[in-house]
C-alpha cells in the first residue's frame, strides 16, 4: 500500500528569514493558493513559484490570533506579531466572497531607530524643542510616519522629564521608559477611539501627547484644544503634502467654525513635515525625502490664520522666504543631485512634477 504525503512548509520560517534577509522588504503579502509576494524598494515581487495553501498558512494565523477562525468569520484581525530584531503588522481578511484567506504584513523595526538615521536634517529636531503646541507628520501609506514619529518619542523619552501617553490603532512599538514616564493606549483594547482616548489623556497629566491618526472631527478638535492648552501633541495624517495637511486638518471643521479653528492651529502649530520613501539610486534601500513647514515662531501663522490664504504657503517655499521650511521639490532635487537617487523615482514621488522637471532641466 502506498501512502501519499502532502508536504506543508515551514512558513513562519521563511517569514523570519525573508524579514532578516536585508533586502530591504517594507511588506510581506500571503494570499491563499497564490505565491508569496514581498515588497522591496523597487515594488512588489514574487517570492518563489510554489503557491502558499491554507495549510501552510495555518501556523502563521494562530501564530497571529490563536482564535482567527472564530474571528475571521466577522471580521478581519489586526495584530502585532514580535520578532528579536522586527515587529510585524499583520492584518489577516477573507476575500473572493469567504473563500480565501490573504495576511498583510508590513514590517517594522522592533526598537525605535535614532532619530539621527531617519533621513531628516537635524535642524528638524528642534520641533521637539517645544513644551506645547502641535506637530504633525504626514504621508501616503507607507512613507515611514509611525517610524518618525516612534523615533521622536523616543528621543523626547531619552532627554526630558515627561508624562508621553500615546493613542495608537495598534501599538506599534513598545517604548521603554529613560527620563520620562510612558503610558501607551490601544484602540479598542485600552479605549474606544482615537478622540475618546486622546480626552481620557488629558486627564492623565500628560506633558507629550501622540494620536496614531487625526480622521474625524472630535480627533482634530481635541488635538488643536490639547496643543493650545499647554500640552506637545504629534499626531499623523494621510495627505499628499504638508501644505495639504493643514487644508485637511481645518475641513474637519464645519465652515462656520473654520475662521476659529484657523487661528487656533496658527497658534498652535509647531510645525509640519510631510514624508515620502524613495529607492535609492541603486535600488537596494530606500531614502527618505520630506517636506518641512516650520511656524515654531510664527513665521507662516498669519497664512494659516486665513483659511483662504493656507495655499499661499506653497508660494513662500518656493520663495524660500523661511530658511527652515524645505518644499519636497528643493529636496528631491538636492537627492538626484547627489545622485542618492534616480531622476525617475524622484518624479514618480513629486506631487509638483512639472516644476521638478524644470528644476532636474535647469541641473543638467
Amino acid at each position: 500500500m502506498s501512502h501519499e504525503f502532502n508536504h506543508v512548509r515551514d512558513l513562519l520560517d521563511e517569514l523570519v528569514s525573508l524579514v532578516n534577509s536585508g533586502q530591504g522588504i517594507s511588506d510581506i503579502h500571503l494570499e491563499q493558493d497564490l505565491p508569496l509576494m514581498i515588497k522591496t524598494p523597487r515594488g512588489w515581487r514574487q517570492a518563489g513559484a510554489a503557491p502558499v495553501t491554507l495549510a501552510d498558512m495555518a501556523p502563521v494565523l494562530g501564530a497571529i490570533d490563536k482564535d482567527w477562525e472564530l474571528k475571521i468569520v466577522d471580521r478581519a484581525i489586526d495584530r502585532p506579531f514580535a520578532l528579536p530584531d522586527y515587529r510585524l503588522r499583520c492584518h489577516v481578511y477573507r476575500s473572493s466572497g469567504g473563500a480565501m484567506v490573504t495576511v498583510s504584513i508590513r514590517c517594522l523595526p522592533a526598537r525605535p531607530i535614532p532619530l539621527a538615521q531617519i533621513g531628516l536634517p537635524q535642524y528638524a529636531w528642534t520641533m521637539l524643542e517645544a513644551t506645547r503646541g502641535v506637530i504633525v507628520v504626514t504621508g501616503p501609506t507607507g512613507s515611514g510616519k509611525t517610524t518618525t514619529i516612534a523615533s521622536m518619542l523616543d528621543h523626547i523619552n531619552a532627554t526630558r522629564s515627561a508624562h508621553i501617553v500615546t493613542i495608537e490603532e495598534p501599538i506599534e512599538y513598545r517604548l521603554q521608559r529613560k527620563q520620562s514616564i510612558i503610558s501607551q493606549k490601544e484602540v479598542p483594547t485600552d479605549t474606544a477611539t482615537f478622540s475618546s482616548g486622546l480626552r481620557e489623556a488629558l486627564r492623565q497629566n500628560p506633558d507629550v501627547l501622540m494620536v496614531g491618526e487625526i480622521r474625524d472631527f472630535d480627533t482634530a478638535d481635541t488635538v488643536l484644544y490639547a496643543g493650545d492648552a499647554g500640552h506637545l501633541v504629534l499626531a499623523t495624517m494621510h495627505t499628499t503634502s504638508a501644505v495639504g495637511a493643514l487644508a485637511r486638518l481645518l475641513d474637519f471643521f464645519p465652515a462656520d467654525q473654520r475662521d476659529r479653528r484657523a487661528a487656533g492651529l496658527a497658534r498652535s502649530l509647531v510645525g509640519v513635515i510631510f514624508q515620502s520613501l524613495v529607492p535609492n539610486e541603486r535600488g537596494d534601500a530606500l531614502v527618505l525625502a520630506h517636506e518641512i513647514l516650520f511656524n515654531h515662531n510664527q513665521q507662516l501663522a498669519r497664512y494659516i490664520a486665513d483659511p483662504g490664504k493656507v495655499h499661499q504657503i506653497e508660494d513662500v517655499l518656493r520663495r524660500r522666504e523661511d530658511t527652515m521650511s524645505r518644499s519636497l521639490n528643493d529636496v528631491l532635487a538636492q537627492l538626484v543631485a547627489q545622485k542618492i537617487i534616480a531622476a525617475r523615482d524622484a518624479m514618480r514621488a513629486a506631487y509638483n512634477r512639472l516644476e521638478l522637471h524644470d528644476m532636474l532641466g535647469r541641473m543638467r
